[in-house]
């Protein structure tokens, strides 16, 4: 398996880059207009989230049917402040060398896409600072199906499986969230390929187990969408 949970403390070999702290930019207009703008943000991405091309494919199929009323951007309380950070872990567990294309959204510097470049040799990590962001991903936020990072030969690894995730439910301001390339020994995504390489987001994994983001459960122990997994 991947290791999704170890933490920075126990990493032997992390590099840490920051881009720097903002302090105390927040979006212009007033509080229901500057959430109601990140909202729909959400509510974009979350929307290719599963189907057979979506952002976690099958596994997160009905993932948008119970999302759109646990976003949670009611307010500007509720919205990334711009005068924290987060940390993003960048694992590459591949034998090869790779540039991740990190992306985020932090509603205090405006609503685009934000990108940034991470090199991660063959068995590293890298840790990245960034922004306390809404959204956080590889590859742009609401394609799935692009390039979420490039390996040194140019071949390029999809980020279907990179699963953004959403501030509040995946991560927090200060906290640290995870993407890893390896390779995909469980067939996630269902092609048949276990020997493909994958990146796979700690939003993925975290969708997958039952309760789900901010409690939502099936209790059928088969992840968060239950039925709908058709698992």
């Amino acid at each position: 398996m991947f290791g999704w949970f170890r933490t920075v403390s126990s990493l032997t070999a992390v590099m840490v880059f920051s881009v720097g702290c903002i302090n105390g930019v927040v979006p212009a207009g007033d509080d229901s207009t500057a959430a109601a703008d990140v909202a729909t943000k959400t509510l974009d991405v979350a929307e290719q989230v599963g189907g057979t091309t979506g952002f976690g494919g099958a596994l997160m199929d009905g993932y948008v049917d119970h999302m759109p009323g646990q976003m949670g951007f009611n307010g500007q309380d509720d919205l990334a402040p711009g005068t924290s950070d987060m940390m993003v872990m960048v694992r590459n567990d591949s034998d090869r060398d790779g540039t991740f294309h990190l992306s985020y959204v932090a509603s205090h510097m405006g609503l685009e896409d934000r990108m940034m470049d991470i090199e991660v040799g063959a068995g590293e990590e890298v840790a990245v600072e960034i922004p306390c962001s809404e959204i956080v991903g590889m590859g742009p936020l609401d394609m799935p199906g692009e390039a979420g990072c490039h390996l040194a030969d140019g071949e390029a690894v999809e980020n279907t499986m990179a699963v953004p995730g959403f501030f509040g439910q995946d991560f927090t301001c200060e906290g640290v969230y995870e993407c890893t390339l390896a390779t995909d020994v469980d067939d996630l995504d269902g092609d048949g390929d276990t020997e493909e390489l994958i990146i796979v987001s700690d939003a993925m994994e975290f969708h997958m187990t039952d309760g789900g983001p901010t409690g939502h459960m099936h209790g059928t122990g088969s992840g968060m969408m239950g039925s709908h997994m058709g698992m």
